[in-house]
């Protein structure tokens, strides 16, 4: 089966139309068609629907789809560790949740840069399931989680200590330093989502108050960090967020920290791979590093 073929049929597929994915590839709507046919052939499977509107995918198109991508981006990475061997260098991809990439991983990467200088890393931002994944398939080789899974599927984890919750406010915001919990369902509050684990936690948290996290006054809910800390720093309310946010706006005393009596949402951060024999020496020496120096790696 030629992988230039199960490339341009992901290109039929997301544009739904042969001739759009011809120009895509660069190639005549004639040589594609024959292309995909004869990827047909070799699966011994129809793939696609074809009609006056388009192309739809088949059942048997839809379980080819399903696999296509990790293929291909494991052939791309395969390359690449060709490529990087044959030129005696090394490059791993680090993985984190948003929220780490965001703040608390970049410190992490230039120390084990400064360790591993030879090395060249990578460090991508993606969701839970996406870096278990990408971990399983090869596509990644370090990732960083705040969620601990039982170890299955060749994985091990390891703790690298906590990422420390804070609830903040503008300095001049009219809010007490240290208020209740009661007294928390009733301010103003830009809810940050891109960490779903500190959602969780005040849930839990909430609980004794027979309350939910939909039950407090959350003027808007917000899918960035920084959108968050622009609407903090405008008056517009208080917001949790990762105190490795926040360092520098605390320095400057652009912002307040405040506490809530008997709430503490710190959650831990693990890293996450595959099994010893699994990792090549470079990935096996740079995680070694990370698990010694633990938390000191991050910001």
């Amino acid at each position: 089966m030629q992988l230039d073929a199960l490339k341009y049929f992901l290109y039929v597929v997301e544009d739904r139309s042969i001739s759009k994915a011809a120009k895509k590839a660069h190639i005549s709507q004639s040589a594609l068609s024959q292309m995909i046919h004869k990827l047909e052939e070799d699966l011994g499977y129809e793939l696609l629907n074809r009609s006056n509107r388009g192309v739809t995918l088949t059942p048997m198109g839809e379980i080819v789809i399903k696999y296509a991508n990790n293929i291909i981006k494991n052939f791309d990475k395969m390359m690449v560790d060709l490529s990087n061997h044959q030129k005696q260098q090394s490059k791993i991809t680090v993985t984190g949740t948003w929220s780490l990439v965001a703040y608390s991983l970049p410190c992490m990467i230039y120390n084990v840069k400064k360790r591993f200088p030879e090395v060249e890393f990578d460090l991508v931002a993606k969701n839970l399931d996406e870096i278990l994944s990408d971990i399983k398939n090869d596509l990644s080789d370090l990732g960083f989680i705040d969620v601990y899974m039982e170890e299955e599927d060749n994985l091990m984890y390891y703790n690298m200590g906590k990422e420390k919750v804070v609830l903040i406010a503008k300095s001049d915001y009219k809010i007490p330093d240290k208020i209740t919990l009661s007294e928390l369902v009733d301010v103003e509050l830009i809810m940050c989502t891109i960490n779903k684990k500190t959602c969780e936690n005040i849930d839990i948290s909430l609980k004794p108050l027979h309350k939910k996290l939909d039950n407090l006054n959350i003027m808007f809910k917000a899918d960035s960090l920084t959108a968050v800390k622009s609407s903090i720093l405008n008056g517009f309310g208080v917001a949790f967020v990762p105190y490795e946010s926040i360092k520098y706006e605390l320095y400057e005393e652009a912002i307040k920290l405040i506490e809530v009596e008997g709430l503490n949402l710190d959650y831990d951060i693990y890293m996450v791979s595959k099994k010893t024999k699994e990792l090549s020496e470079v990935v096996r020496a740079s995680r070694e590093y990370l698990i010694e120096e633990g938390r000191k790696s991050f910001c």
